[in-house]
């Protein structure tokens, strides 16, 4: 049985998400044939500033349904009506000023609250990667900007701000899932300033061009359901039951098998497997975001190579070279800018691939350090049909999408160009600390996080308390029905300080093997994980997941250095500000029966190095970029001190 049985059993059951539409993104170069390939509208900054209108709103697109090519109309949450929404560019030292107006619909008035996604219709916005202030109206993910309200925004990018390619998207905790997968995010690319990549010729002459991916997942009527008000677990099982109290948080969009109830789109630029023309010998610059919930992306273009020359917006050192059709693997958040050079004429696909078949080549590193096959987070309507085991069924086959994915349709034709590649060292960013300071520097502290997963559903191995992870009994009586709204919620999704040891039960409890941890496992808007993280300090930080699913790590506000992964140093050590944390090996093949123990496995890990910058004081978070994952909890708040004792200026919680 495929390893999407387990995702959905140990609570990492997900979905999709997308967009559409969008217009030419500014003149075309001489050289190559008139540019047709969707790109989002462009806002440029003038003079220090960009100052815009961000409207959200119900809007109505069309998508054409990939397996069957029919067109359908969307109806969802947007900005300005469009997915994605705007391109926002601006430069290092700009002001960018945004007034977002919250034109959604009224928040329910009968819903579950507490810990339980709530307030679908809330919203604010986050410009992801940006190493900005996270206070007051600047980049602060702890506002709530309810319907009917025009919320001013105002983030000052400091001058030496890494340019690069980042992007923008709610984080209204409960209500980015649903906010996501209806297409609400968009880029935000940073041009210019010191030791740019935009200033390398061959950068330079190459054409310029943005592709988001998304998948949009709706009801049959092509709107966006919320949360299942009534679930008391992550995933629906037994699988395919139709008794509302054993089915998922996320079943309204049709998923653990409850076939004809969604549809589901990927999209580029808003676009479902756009057509992209160059010339043969032709370069262009690719800024690819995984603006999905919760895929990751196997990327790869037929017959041709990548070159990775940037990282979540931050220039490398030296230009990767992939193999010809080797994919780059983006977890949900991450960025790449490639270079791509057009071989012979020829149609070719940019594909999303199967992880299940590309174990060789699918590390979170473009170094390719312990290449793993990468979880999926899917259920049984992608990209394969259920298999039955046991007493479980499956409904009768149907016609369906499934990997490889289509992203874009590319067409070389026409006349042959020269152009070239840059060399392969590139200019290093200015705005941040250098590599050999960062690995030099003796940390002014040492952490370790880590992400875990608790489930004990009769049916399956974890109701053996055995099979899991040993801090789960003390934080399900922490977290109990009155944390959940009034009904008990049996999937944890902790992310957790892991230097909270606990202590051992006494008398020995096998439900509660360990019990007295003094920290929350599950996001506590009002007590940061840490009270002595402080400006200026340089930090080293182990991530461990002790689940069997990836989780993209991500941190607000400064970027960080990975320098190992699964305890393998990577050379040279990458910037990111969201990684993929290996999930653990071997992982279960049926939902009971011999199945590995989590106790017992190989735990993946990734460690970094951070450096506060003196304008990220203030209070953020930290979390798992598996968005369904995060708005049930798996998130941390972190505050930034002026210095040692000192208030971070955050007002969450007085």
């Amino acid at each position: 049985m495929r390893s999407s049985l387990q995702i959905l059993l140990f609570g990492l059951a997900a979905w999709m998400i997308a967009g559409c539409n969008g217009s030419s993104n500014g003149p075309t170069p001489p050289g190559p044939a008139p540019f047709t390939f969707p790109q989002p509208e462009v806002r440029e900054s003038s003079g220090g500033s960009l100052t815009t209108t961000l409207h959200a709103r119900i809007a109505d697109n069309m998508l054409v349904d990939q397996f069957s090519g029919d067109q359908r109309l969307v109806h969802t949450p947007t900005y300005e009506g469009t997915i994605p929404g705007p391109t926002l560019s601006v430069q290092p030292g700009d002001t960018l000023s945004i007034d977002l107006v919250n034109d959604l619909p009224a928040n329910p008035t009968v819903q579950r609250g507490g810990g339980f996604p709530h307030d679908p219709y809330t919203t604010n916005l986050h410009t992801h990667g940006l190493s900005v202030s996270p206070l007051g109206i600047s980049d602060n993910i702890y506002r709530e900007m309810r319907p009917g309200t025009t919320n001013h925004i105002q983030i000052n990018i400091p001058t030496t701000h890494p340019s690069g390619t980042y992007w923008y998207h709610p984080h209204k905790h409960g209500a980015v899932t649903f906010q996501l997968i209806s297409g609400m995010a968009g880029f935000l690319i940073v041009r210019g300033g010191p030791g740019t990549l935009d200033a390398v010729p061959e950068v330079a002459a190459a054409r310029d061009v943005v592709m988001g991916f998304q998948v949009i997942r709706t009801a049959t009527d092509g709107t966006v359901p919320f949360v299942h008000q009534v679930a008391q677990q992550f995933g629906t099982f037994p699988f395919f039951t139709e008794d509302p109290l054993q089915q998922g948080i996320w079943s309204t969009f049709g998923l653990d098998g409850a076939l004809g109830r969604s549809y589901f789109y990927y999209t580029t630029n808003g676009v479902t497997n756009p057509t992209l023309q160059m010339r043969p010998g032709e370069v262009q610059r690719w800024r690819l975001l995984n603006a999905s919930d919760s895929d990751n992306l196997l990327v790869a273009l037929q017959g041709h190579g990548l070159h990775v020359v940037a990282m979540d917006g931050i220039t490398v050192a030296k230009m990767y070279h992939l193999k010809t059709g080797a994919p780059v693997v983006m977890g949900s958040g991450q960025r790449y800018d490639v270079l791509v050079k057009a071989g012979q004429p020829g149609t070719y696909h940019l594909q999303a691939l199967d992880w299940t078949t590309n174990p060789e080549s699918v590390s979170p590193s473009p170094q390719n350090i312990d290449p793993e096959q990468r979880t999926s987070l899917h259920s049984f309507d992608f990209p394969t049909p259920c298999v039955a085991i046991g007493p479980f069924t499956c409904p009768p086959p149907i016609q369906q999408l499934s990997y490889p994915v289509n992203l874009a349709t590319v067409i070389i034709d026409g006349s042959p160009l020269n152009m070239k590649l840059p060399a392969d060292a590139l200019p290093v960013p200015t705005g941040l600390p250098s590599v050999a300071k960062m690995l030099a520097r003796k940390p002014d502290a040492v952490r370790h996080i880590a992400f875990e997963i608790c489930a004990n559903k009769v049916g399956t191995v974890m109701e053996n308390p055995q099979f899991r992870v040993p801090s789960c009994g003390w934080y399900y009586a922490k977290y109990d029905a009155s944390y959940w709204g009034g009904a008990p919620f049996n999937s944890l999704m902790l992310m957790r300080d892991d230097d909270d040891k606990g202590t051992h039960s006494v008398p020995f409890d096998p439900n509660m093997p360990l019990v007295d941890f003094k920290k929350d496992g599950l996001f506590n808007p009002s007590q940061p994980l840490f009270d002595d993280m402080i400006v200026g300090n340089y930090e080293e930080w182990t991530v461990v997941n002790r689940s069997f699913s990836d989780h993209p790590f991500h941190i607000h506000q400064n970027p960080f250095l990975v320098t190992a992964v699964n305890n393998i140093p990577l050379s040279p050590p990458e910037w990111h500000d969201t990684f993929i944390v290996p999930g653990s090996k071997p992982m279960p093949t049926a939902p009971s029966g011999a199945q590995p123990n989590i106790n017992d496995n190989f735990i993946g890990s990734i460690t970094f190095r951070i450096h506060f910058e003196p304008q990220t004081v203030g209070c953020f978070v930290a979390h798992c970029h598996i968005i369904t994952h995060e708005d049930i909890g798996m998130m941390q708040r972190l505050d930034i001190l002026p210095g040692p004792g000192l208030p971070s200026g955050c007002a969450v919680g007085e």
